[in-house]
């Protein structure tokens, strides 16, 4: 009987090159199934909403598989301007919630990425001279001198067509002072940003006031009044700046020297005294009759006071139409 102690060699030299082979073959069919993720450090998106085909390069053999989770939204984007960190445990997240196998992915290079949201970028100080000027022409005739109460900050708005529109919002009871503007941001004709700039509106006039002290029931005369420039932002809105409503009228009240006269402490004078002897009208379209009377108490032009009937001794209300007439209604 015949040995041959080198086919044993042989044999496990063929073994070790057909394993070989074998899990060579076995080694490429897993690199055929991966999808490589490649995260680069940074991307920029457009949209509100960013899918993975925006933020990773992807590599497979599978293209069915990579058109489809190319399309996979991952989030929303953040704020434009602002800044987002996407990781490898979100993504596969976001692919398992599509009933897609993650064993199949792996991640060549970083497990993370930082994602920016792509924005115009307006400066604060831009919308400032933006709303100084809207005030300046608003009130091209005013002494006004707006100024700024805070500087705004800069605002990121996503890219496309901007437009805008300035509205004073409130109501206000003074003229001048404390003022809030809203600039409204649209892109491509919508909505997207709402800016409040607050302002103080400090507004000069030339108002009249008392020379001297005006004492109570004191009929105004025109050497009674001083006319001055006067910052009007912290008066009452009832200052005067015609001198044709205070002459001729009766203080309401004693006004001190230097003190702006407002429209409401003077009242035109009494056409009819207590006393004065007048008629007493009552007409219709078809009829008009007058009686003698006498003034029970002072009254101004349309003011309803009581007068006596000189005849018949009654007592009437009637409404004063001029020095010496009263119409009964």
């Amino acid at each position: 009987m015949k040995y041959f102690p080198c086919s044993y060699g042989l044999l496990v030299l063929l073994f070790l090159v057909s394993s070989g082979t074998a899990f060579s073959t076995g080694s490429n069919l897993v690199d055929e199934q991966q999808i490589k993720v490649f995260l680069p450090q940074s991307s920029v998106i457009n949209s509100d909403e960013y899918r993975l085909g925006e933020i990773a390069q992807l590599e497979g053999e599978d293209v069915l598989l990579l058109e489809k989770i190319s399309q996979t939204v991952i989030g929303r984007s953040p704020l434009p301007g602002r800044k987002l960190t996407v990781t490898r445990s979100l993504i596969l997240s976001r692919l398992r919630s599509q009933k897609i196998n993650i064993k199949r992915f792996v991640f060549p290079g970083s497990e993370s990425s930082s994602i920016q949201r792509a924005a115009l970028k307006i400066t604060g100080k831009d919308i400032d001279q933006v709303v100084l000027k809207h005030i300046r022409e608003s009130n091209k005739n005013e002494d006004l001198k707006p100024r700024l109460l805070a500087k705004t900050r800069d605002v990121f708005l996503p890219r496309g067509q901007v437009s805008y529109v300035i509205t004073s919002k409130g109501k206000y009871k003074k003229d001048g002072g404390y003022r809030n503007y809203e600039v409204e941001f649209s892109i491509d004709g919508e909505a997207v940003r709402i800016v409040t700039v607050r302002t103080y509106l400090k507004l000069y006039k030339e108002v009249f006031i008392a020379r001297d002290t005006i004492r109570r029931n004191q009929i105004i005369e025109e050497s009674d009044l001083l006319k001055v420039r006067k910052n009007v932002d912290r008066l009452p809105r009832e200052y005067v700046t015609d001198k044709d409503q205070l002459i001729g009228k009766i203080s309401k009240r004693t006004i001190n020297p230097s003190e702006a006269i407002r429209g409401n402490t003077v009242s035109a004078p009494p056409l009819v005294k207590s006393g004065d002897r007048l008629q007493i009208v009552f007409e219709t379209p078809f009829l008009r009759l007058s009686a003698p009377g006498i003034s029970m108490a002072k009254g101004r032009k349309g003011e309803r006071i009581p007068v006596k009937n000189l005849d018949s001794k009654i007592v009437v209300f009637a409404t004063v139409q001029t020095r010496n007439v009263v119409q009964v209604n």
